[in-house]
């Protein structure tokens, strides 16, 4: 996985939806301007959110969007799947992968370890987690 500025944005915007549980909904011009993002981007990410029903969008004047999950239940893996993000760590080790050195490849194994181990990790770790710790 490379991390794109998609799965920053997104991981931004959803840390900032996560601290805000309880208060009035926050637009995606809020989180861009509050982080220097463009605005548009910020909305499209909310919007994808949205549709995996990560999030709620309330419409206009003191609209936004504010979670519509319990944020301690949210992985970072659910995230970045639901705005799109390739959490495979090199494409290789798809199933449907062409690589000529499948069979006899060395490190396959070692990919798929990593691989597995790698989402378990963003499986396991919730935007309340991750908001934890940096307060600290």
């Amino acid at each position: 996985m490379q991390v794109t500025k998609k799965a920053g944005y997104g991981l931004i915007a959803s840390l900032e939806l996560a601290a805000n549980v309880g208060r009035d909904p926050i637009s995606a011009s809020a989180i861009a301007e509050k982080y220097k993002l463009p605005v548009a981007f910020v909305g499209k990410i909310l919007h994808q959110l949205k549709n995996a029903g990560l999030v709620s969008a309330q419409q206009g004047r003191g609209g936004g969007y504010t979670f519509s999950k319990d944020p301690s239940r949210v992985s970072l893996r659910e995230v970045l799947e639901a705005i799109g993000e390739s959490l495979d760590l090199v494409g290789c080790i798809d199933v449907n992968s062409d690589c000529f050195l499948e069979s006899v490849c060395p490190t396959r194994m070692m990919w798929k370890t990593l691989d597995v181990r790698f989402k378990d990790l963003l499986e396991s770790l919730s935007l309340d987690e991750i908001a934890a710790a940096d307060n600290e």
